[in-house]
């Protein structure tokens, strides 16, 4: 990633990356949660317990359910761009790291309180491993900082 004057992190590239991943992040986990756990997700839903919503409207819900994949977004790339590091292999591993305390936690705590069933969890975690680890190549390639290079 190219780097400012001062050592660090050019701003404006960690930010157009960083909306450029959440973006992918979110349209992957939609047609995934929608295409490919479509059924699941309805079961899940039906057995929510009555009078169970959200606290605030429903376009602040959607708001907050787009965000995580922006955050995470943003953490992989702020990290790998700060990375001694930068190959393909290490942002592979790096997104692992995200997943595992990201997502895998998140939603083994969502379980835990009763809100997923197990399987919807286990399936949409796996979802998002996939797509953390897919569009991992894509980071190294973007974000790489190549004045690093011999």
């Amino acid at each position: 990633m190219d780097r400012d004057g001062e050592g660090g992190v050019n701003a404006a590239r960690l930010i157009w990356l960083s909306l450029a991943f959440g973006v992918v992040f979110n349209i992957l986990g939609w047609l995934g949660n929608n295409l490919l756990l479509g059924a699941d997700w309805d079961v899940a839903n039906a057995g929510v317990k009555a009078g169970f919503a959200a606290p605030w409207p429903a376009l602040m819900k959607e708001a907050v359910t787009l965000a995580s994949d922006f955050v995470y977004a943003f953490v992989l790339v702020w990290l790998y761009a700060n990375a001694r590091r930068q190959t393909v292999s290490f942002a592979v591993q790096l997104s692992v790291v995200l997943w595992l305390f990201g997502v895998a936690l998140l939603y083994l705590v969502m379980v835990n309180a009763g809100f997923l069933p197990l399987g919807v969890a286990v399936k949409t975690s796996l979802l998002a491993l996939g797509i953390f680890a897919a569009t991992a190549p894509a980071l190294a390639l973007l974000a790489h900082d190549r004045r690093n290079e011999i």
